[in-house]
């Protein structure tokens, strides 16, 4: 406290009606208390002490914000606090001037007395039903307009409320005391529906600008024990269809209200809601013991409130009797009920008196003045906004997002103030795939939290942090929030999706063995294995993403959670397909949309339709992978799942470019990018460029294809997203591969491979090495060429990638045959051959032929090789593929060429052959196989007898590619040349 106006001999300032009492940080007007927030009462103290004077906007701005960086308007919202508070609009009397283009002035006469008696404690009436919520408000200037700004008031104040400890006073203004430094941060909470409103394997998250403060971890064994309560639901007894809206309102109310001050552990309505659908419970008044047992060894509870609530007397005096009653999970037994009584208007009431009498039966204190103004502001102002706030609520947890998209905004419509509205609405923009909405939303609740309490405020900041994908805040803000409640899995989970999506793989695994130390049931919580299974995921572990999604599995069944065990079947086919075991994947699928079906999850189902979709299409089989994805497509068309819609085009067009129709995949891509840009998903959109990329190189249209693909590299770099920008390093590196820019290929992959091995993704890694393994082999650098693909194989084998193991070892073998080591290369490649007919993959099949028929040729096995390429042209029959079919041309010919004399004829058809390859390599900007078809020709011309016109294509081919850096075309070039001296003359 500063001393300047500590207890002994403090001051007090009279103006008008009011008192302020700095020491005690009261307002009080005619007797009567009136409600600041911390910052607004610092605010008025400063203008106060300085009455009569004009500070300008700089001065104050940085005595109450001394350490932080604030825009002008939020000083401008604390000032329209202020002149609500004195009631300037009301009785007419000025008391903040504004001085145009300087500041403010106080204006009224300060009387500063001494304070030589207790003036007694002021209460205020904590359940009048008064909004809190600081209102933004425009004010005009002389020659300004300030409601733009007012309207756009910043994330920047709320973010740097919520990830500040705490508040130093401000520092001191010229010639005037110091302000106290009693200043209290004002926090809130919100129900935790974020992380499951998105749907099956919706694990999302977003960004904010300033760090927050961390706290020392609390260890779990020094965690104070405190009750955790369900609120189950009140049963209508009326009968009456248009009073059911009441249920899940008081359930809503009541538990802000029991969640208000922290002393109680709240069980999240998502997952109340799962536990009603899946034991029945939607009508029950009272539970009997076995119930209440599996609800508490599911989620941790141990004290249950249900009830039941009626509409009692005649019309003009109809009241809602609430009856109430709280039973023991472990003994299972009733240990108190309760009746309370008020009209519709007195909804508030009603809530607050059963929180009153609950908290008193659990021996939990009451709330404190600033704890009850905190519960108020988290509130709906009206039983109106309530009635829209909790169906719209009920309707998210029941995956219905287009339902409570409708319902939310009708209630942030009537109470554009309501924070909590706006966070909730803004969970149903992003479980719709509305990103741009969905920021929005969130923005605008995190600017409305500045009287919440500071549990509320960390998690719609982290809300905030995860819409806008700032990964580093959202960890940060999680971490504050988990180190203040540490007993709160919900929160550590939260914390542990942050981790993961901010590419920390390990920290969420450590994480998430803290969680592993909290007592039963918390510990055995089945979605702890689900988040260890989407970090074992974002790391590459996918034998540890197995055993984990199997954990969650058992854990689920055990407990009977449907939905979670559904969501364990859909991990462990994903882990299934990234090892290799497609035809598992496909079974753990149809397990998982069976518990869908049963549970009424129409999302669940259409998301494990979509994921058989790029089963089946792994495998090869397309068509009934069209089938499965254009179901899922129905689906989410119908119940206007946006984000979902798109993912399973984008899936089907991917199908499309495995099948070899390009044209196809590309106008399936064009619908995705469509979809993503109207919802205004810049990451999706990035996406979808890198795809419309790729489908564009397939087709050989290559600077198209850089083009987009720097795009989408542009859009990844701005967004953060540290994964999906190594992905597009490493798609645009491919490109500039083909066109020749090898410095610019290796340089790209290198980038691409250092942010991958920074965040742990090993899968990525294996991606990197392989294609710089191959820049490095046209480099001529065999030695490293075959070091890093040894790498990507051996990381392969460790995470069970059979397939793209298979994909390595056919480049090992491609390097044996550089190397003089064709019996070695034939093995090789006859068994990936093999591996990719097992899988249905007749590209890479076809392409393991390619080399089988090479290995064959440098052995002089001519009819084997013929018959190798006979294959291989079979299986690439209809691709678009066409590094493949350059590849194919240039073998066939020295297939077809290989016995000597080469007949004119034969001669003549090789020549048109390659010439025909050439000029399309030429045009569409492929440099290698250019490079590689004038090797052939150059050897074709020597091999006919025209040794002067082809050591001059070869001599040329030397030079071109010697400037490139392609130092294997080159040397073989040279080689042949000193084969084949220049006749004597």
């Amino acid at each position: 406290m500063n001393p300047a106006i500590g207890r002994e001999g403090k001051y007090l300032y009279e103006f008008g009606p009011f008192r302020l009492d700095p020491a005690e940080r009261v307002l009080v007007r005619d007797g009567e208390r009136v409600s600041l927030a911390p910052k607004a009462f610092d605010t008025l103290f400063i203008l106060v002490q300085h009455g009569g004077h004009a500070l300008t906007k700089d001065e104050l701005i940085k005595t109450l914000w001394p350490d932080s960086f604030v825009e002008e308007n939020n000083l401008t919202q604390q000032i329209s606090q202020l002149r609500r508070a004195l009631g300037e609009r009301t009785d007419g009397q000025t008391y903040i001037e504004t001085v145009p283009k300087l500041g403010y002035r106080f204006v009224p006469d300060v009387r500063q007395v001494a304070d030589g008696k207790d003036e007694g404690e002021l209460v205020l009436s904590r359940r009048t039903r008064t909004h809190i919520v600081v209102r933004e408000e425009e004010e005009q200037e002389e020659g300004e307009d300030f409601s733009e700004e007012v309207a756009s008031a910043g994330a920047t104040e709320a973010l740097t409320r919520v990830t500040s400890q705490a508040i130093t006073a401000p520092a001191t203004l010229p010639a005037s005391t110091t302000v106290s430094r009693r200043l209290k941060l004002i926090f809130t909470s919100l129900a935790l529906f974020v992380a499951t409103v998105a749907g099956l394997l919706s694990y999302r998250a977003l960004r904010l600008t300033r760090s927050a403060v961390v706290l020392p971890a609390a260890s779990m064994a020094s965690v104070a024990p405190r009750h955790s309560v369900l609120v189950l639901g009140f049963k209508n007894l009326s009968g009456r269809a248009a009073d059911d809206w009441l249920s899940p309102a008081l359930s809503e109310m009541l538990t802000t209200e029991l969640r208000a001050g922290g002393q109680l552990r709240i069980v999240p309505g998502e997952e109340v809601q799962r536990i009603k659908s899946d034991l029945g419970l939607e009508r029950e008044q009272s539970l009997a013991k076995p119930t209440l047992t599996q609800i508490r060894n599911r989620v941790g509870a141990d004290m249950i409130v249900s009830g039941s609530f009626v509409e009692v007397g005649r019309e003009p005096h109809v009241q809602i009797r609430l009856d109430l009653q709280l039973q023991d999970a472990s003994a299972g037994e009733t240990v108190f009920s309760t009746a309370v009584s008020g009209t519709s208007e007195e909804l508030f009431s009603l809530v607050s008196r059963s929180g009153s009498q609950l908290r008193s039966k659990l021996g939990v204190p009451m709330l404190s003045d600033l704890e009850g103004a905190q519960d108020q502001a988290a509130m709906p102002s009206t039983p109106e906004v309530a009635r829209f706030f909790s169906q719209g609520l009920s309707r998210l947890r029941l995956f219905d997002a287009p339902a409570a998209e409708k319902l939310l905004a009708k209630a942030v419509s009537l109470d554009p103030n309501f924070a909590l509205g706006h966070s909730a609405l803004a969970s149903a923009w992003s479980a719709l795939g509305y990103d741009e909405k969905a920021k929005s939303e969130a923005r605008r609740a995190l600017d409305l939290s500045v009287n919440l309490a500071r549990q509320e405020n960390l998690l719609l900041a982290g809300q905030y942090s995860e819409f806008t994908r700032n990964w580093e805040q959202a960890v940060a803000t999680y971490q504050n929030l988990f180190d203040l409640f540490p007993d709160n899995a919900d929160y550590g989970l939260r914390l542990a999706g942050a981790q993961t999506s901010a590419g920390k793989g390990k920290d969420a695994q450590a994480t998430l063995a803290k969680l592993r130390k909290l007592p039963p049931p918390a510990n055995q919580d089945p979605r702890i294995d689900l988040a260890q299974a989407e970090a074992a995921d974002s790391l590459g572990d996918f034998t540890q993403e197995l055993s984990s999604a199997e954990s969650a599995i058992q854990n689920g069944t055990g407990l009977g959670e449907r939905l979670l065990v559904a969501r364990g079947w859909t991990k462990k086919s994903w882990a299934m397909r990234r090892l290799g075991r497609t035809q598992e994947a496909i079974a753990d699928l149809l397990q998982a949309e069976k518990i869908f079906s049963e549970a009424g999850d129409v999302q669940g189902v259409g998301s494990a339709l979509r994921l058989m979709g790029g089963s089946l299409s792994e495998q090869g089989n397309y068509a009934p992978a069209e089938k499965n994805y254009q179901e899922a497509i129905s689906i989410f068309r119908r119940i206007g799942d946006r984000r979902a819609l798109a993912m399973s085009i984008n899936g089907l067009g991917v199908a499309h470019y495995e099948s070899g129709d390009l044209r196809g995949a590309r106008a399936l891509d064009e619908q995705y990018l469509e979809i993503e840009r109207e919802v205004g998903s810049r990451i999706n959109t990035a996406g979808a460029l890198g795809n419309i990329g790729n489908v564009e190189d397939g087709m050989g249209n290559l600077a198209e294809a850089r083009r987009l693909n720097e795009e989408s590299l542009n859009i990844f770099s701005e967004v953060g997203d540290q994964r999906a920008l190594g992905t597009a390093l490493g798609n645009l590196a491919a490109v500039l591969y083909e066109q020749g820019d090898l410095e610019g290929a290796s340089t790209k992959l290198n980038q691409a491979l250092a942010i991958k091995r920074k965040i742990g993704y090993q899968r990525g890694m294996a991606y990197d090495l392989s294609a710089l393994s191959e820049v490095l082999e046209a480099q001529g650098n065999l030695g490293a060429a075959r070091q890093n693909q040894e790498e990507a194989l051996k990381i392969r084998q460790q995470i069970g990638e059979e397939h793209n193991a298979a994909v390595s070892r056919l480049r090992l073998a491609a390097l044996d045959l550089e190397n003089q080591k064709p019996a070695d290369a034939e093995k090789i490649a006859i068994g990936t051959a093999q591996d990719f007919a097992r899988e249905k993959s007749a590209v890479d099949q076809a392409a393991a032929e390619e080399v089988v028929a090479r290995s064959d040729l440098a052995q002089g096995k001519i009819p084997e090789a013929q018959a190798a390429m006979s294959r291989a042209r079979a299986l690439a029959k209809g691709s678009s593929n066409l590094p493949l079919s350059f590849e194919m041309a240039e073998t066939s010919v020295r297939i077809r060429t290989a016995k000597t004399p080469v007949s004119t004829s034969a001669a003549a058809s090789a020549e048109k052959d390659l010439q025909s390859s050439l000029a399309l390599a030429r045009k569409c900007g492929y440099r290698e196989y250019e490079y590689k078809l004038r090797l052939a020709l150059g050897e074709l011309e020597l091999q006919t007898g025209a040794v002067s016109q082809g050591r001059s294509m070869l001599q040329a081919l030397v030079s071109d590619a010697s400037k490139t850096g392609f130092g294997l075309i080159a040397s073989s070039a040279t080689a042949t040349l000193k084969a084949h001296p220049a006749p004597q003359m």
